[in-house]
């Protein structure tokens, strides 16, 4: 475990428009406000579709990274993030996890890290900038190389 006194910036409000891809539309947004880093802590709308890490098939070893994914697709709601600065690509990578529930199926619910996704209805989203220290994801051999979120000395 590691932790960080955060600097906070300015928050801004995004609302997400029917058809937007969900991180196209979050990474338009922060750049059109020289948002570089950040949270998520509000994260909340309708969905034509989503794809979600997960599967529906047995699983080997449940502690190792999944590669599969579901497709869910006229689905609702919620989740929070992270937003990082990748400086190879010169763009943001936004790390949402959410929950969302699909509204033909009594809300059936399914949660996990969201790999994409398009807009149904208006989502909103706040953006709460992190001026300092620096927000990195790095591959983290303590979770299988997953890149995690760090931050850099100050």
């Amino acid at each position: 475990m590691f932790s960080t006194e955060l600097v906070g910036g300015r928050r801004i409000a995004v609302v997400l428009q029917p058809g937007d891809d969900i991180f196209g539309a979050l990474g338009e947004a922060c750049r059109a406000h020289g948002i570089e880093q950040g949270y998520l802590p509000v994260f909340l709308g309708a969905f034509t579709e989503v794809s979600l890490i997960g599967t529906c098939l047995p699983v080997d070893d449940e502690d190792l990274p999944m590669k599969d994914s579901v497709r869910l697709t006229n689905v609702e709601g919620t989740g929070s993030g992270t937003i990082a600065w990748d400086a190879d690509s010169s763009s943001v990578q936004v790390h949402l996890h959410v929950a969302i529930g699909m509204k033909s199926k009594s809300a059936e619910a399914h949660a996990g890290h969201l790999l994409g996704g398009t807009v149904h209805y208006v989502t909103e989203v706040v953006v709460e900038e992190v001026l300092a220290p620096r927000f990195l994801r790095r591959a983290d051999p303590a979770a299988h190389n997953i890149p995690n979120l760090v931050f850099a000395p100050v």
